[in-house]
């Protein structure tokens, strides 16, 4: 009775690319082997996968039909024991599984007779061979791609914001894609702290940035946008970030401003922008019946949108923006400054930009010289482990110790290095706004207006009477007011007034304003660790 056999064929694409194999050549081979042998063939089953698992389309097809009994067979036959399986375990098993249903697996060019013990010594050669070269194969991959992470190359598919590429070596790189502005706003925008990362995903997709919640998370955390690569733990080699050969979409300081924001280190400061330039002042005035804070909104009417300040409370508090914004500006016409006292404040904070300016070498010196001692303890402790002075955990726990202090001080370095050199013209900007503190104002777009407000006016502002009041102002601001005696005290303590007919009211202590000599004049400034203080006489 002639045997009934399976044709099994397996190839794989790198298989194919590589070594030739094909599903035309084993068919021939196994046809002729069968018509010699006088074996009938039941099925053919093709197979264009791997053989790590028997988690396979075509011999789990071959399986279930057999085990319905819908297919009559007595043996599988292919080519090689490596077509049937590249995991030795999982050979074994299945063997028993498919003696218990009377089939027997066999190779045309590796024969075994299993009934024979001895046999199952060459079995274990015929299938382990292929799961070592499995094994050493994966082995050279990783490898291989740990080499090309050391040397900064990205190893995968460009992500969001690149392009794979080529560069003139005809090796991968990836360079920055059309996505790559938008990477840079999604990166300064999470900086500022005022939107979470699910509201910056929002307004990214708004923008035409396509990316998932998942994917959006990755990318703000990949440290490949600041031109680095990130290479991970591998057995005694710990995780380490190295210079990228790509291009930057964002500087370093500005991927660690965003680290710090995501883990909390960062306060996330509410934004007072309203998005509307029409209400400038809303997030600034509160209502005089309740001290609850006036919102804004738009009414329709005969003649377009009109805009009005009221209380979110439902109290009758109903403020017309356009009045109120243009007295606000013509409040700010009436405010005159101190000639003498506006050029001592430039001197100071000229002085406190170029205290800063020295120290900014002094510091980069200082944290150069701890980041080298750092790494000459980390060199001498693998070279004491190399000697055999030292164990190799020990060695890991000093790296692990002081391998974050010198990534601690290299960012330190680019904090220090965003120090901008060119402070004079910035200074010269921020006096000009104060000699014309109305007209700039005017012109200026609402992000800066809502700026000046809050530079000004610490506390909230109350409008009544076609003016403006509030508890408290700026003290740098008020010394350098020639009219900073705007206040007047009543029952509720000192308020100071602010409108187009200003008040001269004295405060207390003081006699009616003169021309006065021996007035002590002081303006304290804080820039960072740097203390600014002026006295004058005059």
């Amino acid at each position: 009775m002639k045997k009934r056999a399976i044709i099994y064929i397996r190839v794989s694409t790198d298989e194919q690319a590589e070594k030739g194999y094909s599903i035309r050549y084993q068919l021939e081979r196994l046809q002729k082997f069968c018509e010699l042998q006088q074996i009938e063939i039941v099925a053919v089953f093709n197979e264009d996968y791997s053989a790590k698992t028997f988690d396979r389309p075509e011999f789990t097809k071959l399986l279930e039909q057999v085990r319905k009994k819908q297919i009559q067979a007595d043996i599988i036959l292919f080519t090689k024991w490596d077509r049937f399986s590249r995991n030795a375990g999982d050979a074994y098993m299945m063997i028993n599984r498919l003696a218990k249903i009377g089939i027997e697996p066999q190779a045309m060019e590796q024969p075994l007779d299993l009934s024979i013990p001895e046999n199952k010594i060459m079995l274990a050669v015929y299938l382990a061979a292929p799961e070592v070269e499995n094994d050493r194969r994966a082995l050279n991959v990783v490898v291989g791609m740990r080499r090309a992470k050391k040397e900064g190359r990205w190893m995968a598919t460009a992500p969001k914001g690149y392009k794979n590429s080529r560069d003139e070596f005809n090796k991968k790189v990836i360079t920055p894609s059309a996505d790559a502005p938008l990477v840079k706003w999604i990166f300064e925008e999470l900086a500022t702290g005022v939107h979470n990362s699910v509201q910056v995903l929002q307004m990214a997709r708004q923008k035409g940035f396509d990316c998932s919640k998942n994917n959006f998370w990755k990318l703000i955390r990949n440290p490949v946008y600041c031109g680095k690569i990130a290479v991970p733990l591998y057995k005694d080699d710990e995780a380490t970030l190295v210079k990228g050969l790509h291009e930057p979409i964002i500087t370093e300081e500005l991927f660690y401003q965003v680290q710090d924001v995501l883990d909390g280190r960062k306060r996330n400061v509410p934004t007072k922008n309203t998005k509307k330039d029409e209400l400038p002042l809303r997030g600034f005035l509160i209502c005089r019946k309740c001290n609850s804070l006036l919102t804004g909104s738009a009414s329709k009417g005969n003649g377009g949108r009109y805009f009005y300040y009221h209380c979110k409370k439902g109290c009758n508090e109903r403020i017309k923006a356009q009045q109120a914004n243009d007295l606000f500006v013509k409040g700010l016409e009436t405010l005159s400054f101190r000639k003498t006292a506006i050029d001592l404040y430039y001197i100071a904070v000229k002085d406190a930009f170029h205290g800063n300016e020295k120290d900014k070498t002094q510091q980069l010196v200082q944290i150069k010289k701890e980041i080298e001692t750092n790494r000459e303890r980390i060199q001498k402790a693998q070279t004491m482990m190399l000697d055999g002075q030292l164990e190799a955990s020990d060695y890991r726990d000093i790296k692990s110790r002081y391998q974050p202090e010198i990534d601690l001080l290299s960012r330190k370095i680019n904090e220090v290095n965003s120090f901008d050199p060119n402070y004079s013209k910035f200074i010269e900007q921020g006096f000009g706004l104060l000699r014309d503190l109305a007209g700039s104002f005017a012109s200026a777009d609402l992000q800066t207006k809502q700026q000046i407000i809050g530079s000004i006016f610490p506390e909230k502002l109350i409008f009544e009477n076609n003016g403006y009041r509030t508890k408290k102002l700026l003290n740098s601001f008020a010394r350098i007011l020639t009219n900073s005696g705007l206040s007047n005290e009543n029952k509720k303590g000192v308020e100071y007034i602010f409108s187009t007919q200003p008040l001269w009211v004295t405060p207390r202590g003081f006699e009616p304003p003169t021309n006065r000599t021996g007035i002590c004049h002081s303006i304290q400034l804080n820039y960072g660790a740097k203390d600014c203080k002026f006295n004058r006489i005059y």
